[in-house]
């Protein structure tokens, strides 16, 4: 019951901040926020999608087995984790990229 609880809890704060950031508005130039968003929940369905599988057949070869429900909602919590760290790691690129670009232009005035 405990990992249920996590489960939706992680669900509902992935669902929050999507939504945040989807709807924030943009700022700058390069990929916008909507757009980083985006990429990381295509990135996540993927990820989920190997990870919940994989689990089905890795995770009894050591000795530990989980309900498919279990299954879901420990992914759940991955997913709370994988989406911030996702969108953290986009956006820190985006903001050194277009701060080395505009270093470059500075340059060559």
């Amino acid at each position: 019951m405990t990992l249920q609880i996590i489960g939706v809890v992680c669900a509902v704060f992935v669902a929050a901040f999507t939504f945040r950031v989807y709807n924030s508005a943009d700022q700058g130039t390069g990929q916008t926020r909507r757009q980083s968003i985006i990429e990381a929940w295509v990135n996540i369905a993927i990820g989920f999608s190997v990870n919940f599988v994989a689990n089905l057949f890795i995770l009894p070869m050591i000795g530990a087995s989980f309900t498919l429900g279990e299954n879901f909602w420990m992914g759940w919590i991955y997913t709370a984790v994988s989406v911030i760290r996702q969108y953290a790691i986009r956006r820190w690129f985006n903001n050194s990229i277009q701060r080395a670009a505009a270093r470059l232009a500075g340059r060559g005035t």
